[in-house]
């Protein structure tokens, strides 16, 4: 994969760029890789069209962009780095992920750990013609409009939120988290203004899954509740955010740290979906 045939093209005014000219089963060269790393850091998301790829090539392109973080569940697949996403059952149980579990509200990849995700890139294998979207926000843009008043109000401002308690608040058909993994979900304190590590400018971060279990710093349970969702709600208006109609072969990386997304729940009538997942590991939030 050279940068000879490298070019991209906007997906919306919001953010998010395709990209043009490139094969995901060639690991980059340096200059690719450099080229591809500064438009991911302009645009927020990038989409690569038509990569029918193996989960190898999906790791070894992934981790280009750094470690990899492997969840403590036990994954679907013989890698470990992958999750799996999708609707298709085999012997009555899903192969992966359901897309009407717990993706379908505004959130981070890992925001309900210490060091919450750098990126995501998502593949799809499968993907029917209609349903399964994808919601980008812009959390960049979020920030910058907000009113000055609300910009110095949040600016040492953090948030308490706890995965254990939000585990079957956000979802009740959930298998009950073990006592393992509740110890590896401690709850975490993050700010809501963050300084992303590369372009050094100010991001709205409010990624956790939803605000029934966050605790703002000064205010009650009631209080934090509606002024998390105020602020989301602000955060992922029409002008900050790009909805994705998935193909098979897309595969999309985006930067969790500048970004919020959800997925959209459908019909499993629609047809079968199957997604693989590589999350890239993060840092603490400054």
């Amino acid at each position: 994969m050279t940068t000879t045939t490298l070019k991209f093209r906007r997906l919306s005014k919001a953010l998010g760029a395709e990209v043009l000219g490139v094969d995901l089963s060639e690991p980059p060269d340096d200059e690719t890789y450099e080229a591809l790393r500064s438009a991911w850091l302009e645009h927020q998301i990038l989409l690569f069209r038509e990569q029918h790829i193996t989960l190898p090539q999906q790791i070894a392109f992934s981790r280009r962009f750094g470690e990899l973080y492997i969840s403590p569940k036990k994954q679907r697949t013989e890698f470990p780095e992958v999750g799996v996403f999708s609707n298709i059952k085999k012997n009555g149980k899903y192969i992966g992920q359901p897309p009407a579990r717990t993706g379908d509200g505004w959130h981070s990849d890992l925001f309900y750990m210490e060091k919450p995700a750098t990126g995501s890139l998502f593949r799809a294998e499968q993907a029917p013609a209609k349903g399964g979207e994808t919601w980008f926000a812009n959390m960049y843009a979020a920030y910058d409009a907000l009113p000055e008043s609300t910009k110095q109000r949040i600016d040492d401002l953090r948030a308490t939120y706890s995965e254990v308690k939000s585990w079957n608040v956000i979802d009740p058909e959930l298998i009950p988290l073990t006592e393992e993994e509740k110890r590896h979900y401690p709850d975490v304190t993050h700010p809501f203004v963050r300084t992303h590590p590369e372009t050094s400018r100010k991001t709205l971060f409010v990624g956790m899954r939803g605000s029934q279990c966050s605790i703002v710093e000064g205010m009650s349970e009631d209080e934090s509740v509606a002024f998390l969702d105020d602020l989301r709600a602000f955060a992922t208006k029409p002008q900050f955010t790009y909805c994705h109609q998935w193909r098979p072969g897309d595969a999309m990386l985006w930067d969790n740290r500048c970004t919020m997304h959800k997925a959209t729940i459908f019909d499993d009538s629609l047809g079968p979906r199957l997604c693989y997942r590589t999350t890239i590991a993060g840092d603490v939030p400054y």
